[in-house]
């Protein structure tokens, strides 16, 4: 099966997972982490998700999973152990054209998950199109530890510049060869030297003045 690959913005919007076990609860934090409104249907939490909704930050319904559960919801997770209660959020989720995610269940399941790798702005999505998420999560570690702190200021840097360059009003086809020759240029070894100077030069070599770290807002 392929997946087309994209990025969700669940912020303020009502996701809901069945289940609380440690899956669920993984699940739920990563929905909360982008600022979901995260409703959990389970008879028991774990101790973290009971905590998490003394504190608020998640609505629990403490009973088994009911066919209007999924009212008014953007999207839905299904983490339980119980094979056909996942299938029942399933069919219901499609009935109701919600994307929806069965966890290790691809066959049941309108979306899968993919490993991540974050570095502040920086996310790397890795799938094996549900093949083999052992191989995902290696993969993840691998690139965890080989993709440092270098690459969130690397990340400002070009958002900053991107950004004013966007405001002087040159057009796109102009600003995506500029985009471009900036990319191509390697600037990583100089934010890894904490070269500051040098990439200073760079920029104004690149793009004139105006484009200090100060002027784009950055700190050395």
């Amino acid at each position: 099966m392929k997946y087309y690959p994209i990025l969700l913005d669940l912020n303020g919007k009502l996701c809901v997972v069945v289940g609380g076990g440690r899956v669920a609860e993984r699940k739920v934090r990563s929905l909360l982490q982008v600022g979901a409104l995260v409703k959990v249907i389970s008879p028991q939490l774990t101790h973290s998700l009971s905590c998490l909704k003394e504190k608020g930050k998640i609505i629990h319904c403490q009973r088994s999973f009911r066919s209007g559960d999924l009212h008014k919801a953007f999207l839905a997770i299904a983490a339980t152990d119980d094979r056909r209660a996942n299938e029942r959020v399933f069919g219901q989720a499609l009935n109701r054209k919600i994307p929806v995610n069965v966890v290790d269940d691809p066959a049941h399941s309108s979306f899968i998950v993919p490993s991540l790798v974050q570095k502040g702005d920086l996310l790397i999505a890795i799938s094996t199109s549900g093949q083999s998420p052992a191989l995902a999560r290696a993969l993840r570690q691998k690139l965890q530890k080989e993709i440092g702190a270098e690459y969130i200021y690397l990340l400002k840097l070009l958002g900053a510049v991107r950004k004013k360059i966007i405001s002087l009003g040159l057009g796109q086809k102009r600003n995506q060869v500029i985009f471009r020759k900036l990319a191509g240029k390697d600037l990583l070894p100089l934010v890894r030297k904490n070269d500051y100077t040098g990439l200073e030069n760079r920029l104004h070599t690149l793009l004139g003045s105006g484009f200090s770290l100060r002027e784009l807002g950055l700190r050395r």
